[in-house]
């Protein structure tokens, strides 16, 4: 796909990463998709852009080397996207049913510029994601390369990581003093909620929406304004949150946790 995402300098961006991955890896690259923000339809100029490479087998130490030095040249580029790449290279089988073992695979963060081995993405998530919504950047459609997810299976999985998440937020308070992570905290929450009452992965903005109208009141405007803050997203991240909405914050979190929040599903 020539024209993946609304973002003509990003697309710039993501013609040379796709023409890199085929030019080093060949027939070893079976599929590149972008999942995330970008496939559920609310990307804006402070997303991630999350992607998903498929190859045929665990990559080589020597292909790992060319894939790194590849991702250090575009993270060069000449544009602020090329610094929000993220995303994993997964074995064909690995991907194709969900791991219960988590596998590492080789990662690349927002921001960062080398590879690292991490379960990040190794998800029921991210597969319903990439399955269902994924933006085919090179190879087939990703239905043809990823079993169904069930809406339990993804309900369990939720579920689990919002009390181990959540619980470990509020163990450490000062992990959400961020003016970063805190609004994230709330949209990623809100998410998780719709989710859990749908069966399906759906948007921030979506979630936020949702939970504006299905949640306890008092929580509108903190959702409101950690979603208006997001396309400035990323200019936060050396930044304190706002102490109010980090008191709030952590109250969100404990009414989620005690699964209080909700009251009418839609």
């Amino acid at each position: 796909m020539t024209h993946p995402t609304p973002f003509p300098d990003l697309n710039d961006v993501l013609a040379q990463f796709t023409a890199g991955l085929v030019r080093l890896l060949g027939p070893e690259l079976l599929a590149l998709y972008l999942q995330g923000s970008f496939a559920l339809g609310d990307a804006d100029e402070g997303s991630d852009v999350d992607f998903l490479a498929v190859v045929r087998f665990p990559l080589t130490s020597a292909q790992a080397e060319t894939v790194q030095a590849m991702h250090r040249t575009i993270f060069d580029l000449p544009s602020p996207w090329a610094q929000h790449l993220e995303g994993s290279y997964f074995p064909a089988e690995l991907l194709r049913r969900p791991d219960p073992a988590s596998t590492p695979i080789p990662y690349l963060d927002n921001g960062s510029r080398t590879l690292e081995d991490s379960d990040h993405d190794n998800s029921l998530v991210v597969r319903w994601v990439t399955r269902e919504h994924g933006i085919s950047m090179y190879g087939p459609p990703a239905l043809e390369l990823i079993e169904v997810v069930t809406p339990e299976a993804l309900r369990a999985e939720i579920l689990n990581t919002l009390h181990r998440w959540g619980a470990a937020l509020l163990t450490d308070p000062d992990e959400l003093n961020n003016g970063w992570r805190q609004p994230h905290v709330v949209m990623s929450i809100a998410r998780m909620l719709h989710s859990l009452n749908t069966g399906a992965i759906h948007s921030k903005l979506a979630g936020t929406e949702w939970a504006s109208r299905n949640l306890d009141f008092r929580w509108t405007p903190l959702l409101k304004r950690a979603w208006n803050g997001h396309s400035r997203q990323f200019l936060r991240y050396y930044e304190p949150a706002d102490p109010v909405d980090l008191h709030l914050t952590q109250q969100f979190i404990r009414s989620a946790l005690d699964g209080a929040p909700l009251k009418s599903a839609d």
